[in-house]
């Protein structure tokens, strides 16, 4: 395929239309990453140094994950706040007695800005995470990160949750 205005490199030579579904998903990971960094700018001008951080890690597995499917490489073990993928997501279930939550967090603009941005950022991770799944389920095995990015996708949903918890219950 000669590259146009229509086509991208898959990898080395290959082209594909950017509509292709890699493409598309690497396209949210993009933009996930500027997602992260304006939450860390609000995060820092807030005075909260431990979310710009967390998000600093979030946003460090974000690139680890791109380069994982540009290259198809197989990921390193997730671990997130110091909780490894079991953890974090064993956690993120339980996020109101987790963190002494009196009622399973709604979200709501009384929670602050922080609190609804991780919310957002939850959200947006979820729309990725869907496009992993239609980029590799039926063909996860042709990609050998393939089921660790789908995986790797859903934990980043369960982080960005435990960090809203995290932030509910700050705030209460």
């Amino acid at each position: 395929m000669i590259k146009d205005e229509n086509t991208t490199s898959l990898f080395g030579n290959t082209m594909v239309p950017k509509t292709h579904e890699r493409i598309v998903f690497r396209g949210a990971l993009d933009l996930l990453e500027a997602e992260i960094m304006e939450a860390q700018i609000l995060a820092s001008d807030k005075n909260e140094n431990w979310y710009c951080d967390a998000l600093g890690e979030i946003l460090s597995l974000l690139r680890d994950t791109m380069k994982a499917e540009v290259t198809g490489t197989v990921m390193q073990p997730l671990c997130l706040f110091g909780l490894d993928e079991d953890e974090l997501r064993k956690q993120s279930h339980n996020a109101k007695e987790v963190f002494g939550l009196a009622d399973f967090p709604l979200p709501g603009y009384t929670q602050g800005p922080l609190a609804v941005r991780l919310n957002y950022l939850r959200a947006r991770v979820r729309e990725a995470e869907i496009l992993a799944i239609k980029a590799y389920a039926d063909n996860a095995t042709s990609h050998p990160a393939g089921p660790q990015i789908i995986m790797t996708m859903n934990r980043l949903s369960s982080a960005l949750w435990w960090l809203y918890c995290r932030c509910c219950a700050e705030c209460t």
